[in-house]
């Protein structure tokens, strides 16, 4: 799970706090308040080795950390506004104060570190209000900018953001608006920030995607769906904390999407199999589980649909992966052992097709060969491997018998009372020259 360090001061950290408490970001979050700028140096010792990434309230704070620390170890940003929320601020000033013209206003924040929030392609140069305009950014520069307007007359308010700087103001005796933003407002610049990280964060991952498919009747009573939806959301979320995982999480109709990055398949393979056995243990209702690993965000989300298909087929509640150029398939995965085989084998779609065996099983049990050749087949293992009845199981057998891919041997287990079980083995010379 990505760890974040929240940068701010204590005024603007109340609302910051109430939005990260109350909205789910998949990450694990740490505050700092800093009093005065040069706080951002111990700060930055504190968190540099626990810490995934900085983010500070606004842009003073980032500034400062770009120019009095050399050779930063960590990704920093800032969490800022939007142009719509810069339009729509400024829109209400203008409706909520007409008597102080907007070209008559300094915004102390839109820096060109922000590149005035693009403001200047939506207003014309005599409507626009007055910006802060030099690279050097901090508390006493902005404060110089404000002097030199109000004293010349320029401006009748400035609209800020840097909260520590108010008494400042105060003191001068220059008018002044304090913008805080609305929890939306934060939780879209968070979601922003942290949707940047990731990106950034995934050039060497490969991207993992999941989809969670609840199987619901059509005649699901609405309440009782939006109670799974919400349980199953939950379970998801739970297992995330539990794990200490990063992975987002996506509801749509009668379905979930996860979806995270790891270094390579195998480091994300055992708490797969955790997840998919934490599922079949606490949620109490059937769902069916397709996960794609893939370079490629959208090549991962075509295997994870692929892989739900298989997971489909097979009919229980488990999951099946799809990883690699060769589209490999790999599960049902709750199990000690999975299987690993693929859909592109010729040979097995037309051996399927020529005997009456559906495909699927077909390329399961060369999965099972590959796996083992030694493997000694009973009908009862290769039903559960199968997932279908005994009967169907022994019909195959016996076609996989007249096909001379497998012979009956002796059983080897100790002896029972009734019937004993037959056991077959592969022949492995006309596996690979039927089937490989």
């Amino acid at each position: 799970m990505i760890s974040v360090a929240i940068v701010s001061p204590e005024l603007s950290l109340g609302p910051i706090n109430k939005v990260i408490e109350s909205r789910d970001f998949g990450c694990e979050f740490h505050r700092y308040v800093y009093n005065q700028l040069d706080d951002i140096k111990w700060i930055y010792e504190d968190c540099k080795d626990s810490c995934d990434v900085i983010f500070f309230s606004g842009e003073l704070g980032y500034h400062y950390i770009l120019n009095h620390i050399p050779d930063i170890e960590i990704p920093c940003s800032f969490i800022f506004y939007d142009t719509k929320h810069i339009l729509s601020i400024l829109l209400n000033f203008v409706l909520e104060t007409p008597n102080i013209p907007l070209q008559r206003v300094l915004v102390d924040f839109l820096t060109p570190l922000n590149n005035f929030m693009n403001l200047k392609s939506y207003l014309k140069p005599e409507f626009c209000p007055y910006c802060y305009e030099s690279f050097v950014y901090d508390y006493a520069h902005i404060t110089r900018r404000a002097c030199e307007l109000w004293d010349a007359g320029k401006i009748d308010l400035v609209l800020t953001r840097s909260i520590n700087n108010i008494p400042t103001y105060e003191k001068l005796g220059i008018p002044y608006l304090a913008i805080f933003p609305t929890e939306d407002m934060i939780a879209e610049s968070i979601g922003s920030a942290l949707k940047e990280v990731r990106l950034s964060m995934k050039e060497n991952c490969d991207q993992i995607t999941a989809i969670i498919k609840l199987m619901l009747e059509p005649s699901f009573a609405n309440t009782d769906r939006e109670y799974l939806e919400a349980t199953l959301y939950k379970l998801l979320v739970d297992f995330r904390k539990d794990k200490k995982l990063d992975y987002s999480i996506q509801p749509s109709f009668d379905r979930f999407e996860l979806h995270t990055q790891a270094g390579a398949p195998s480091d994300m393979s055992g708490i797969l199999q955790e997840l998919v056995r934490y599922l079949q243990k606490h949620f109490d209702a059937s769902f069916r589980i397709g996960i794609g690993v893939s370079p490629s965000l959208d090549q991962s989300h075509y295997y994870a649909e692929s892989a739900l298909l298989e997971s489909l087929r097979y009919g229980c509640n488990d999951a099946f992966l799809i990883t690699g150029e060769d589209a490999l398939l790999t599960g049902p995965l709750s199990l000690s052992r999975q299987l690993t085989y693929s859909y592109t084998n010729h040979k097995a779609s037309s051996y399927a097709k020529q005997v009456g065996i559906d495909e699927s099983n077909v390329v399961r049990i060369i999965g099972l060969f590959e796996m083992d050749p030694g493997t000694v087949l009973t009908s009862a293992m290769l039903a559960k491997w199968l997932n279908i009845t005994s009967r169907s199981c022994n019909r195959i057998l016996q076609q996989l018998l007249d096909s001379q891919l497998i012979y009956e041997t002796p059983s080897q287990g100790p002896a029972r009372k009734g019937r004993p079980e037959k056991e077959y083995h592969f022949d492995a010379n006309k596996m690979r020259e039927i089937l490989l």
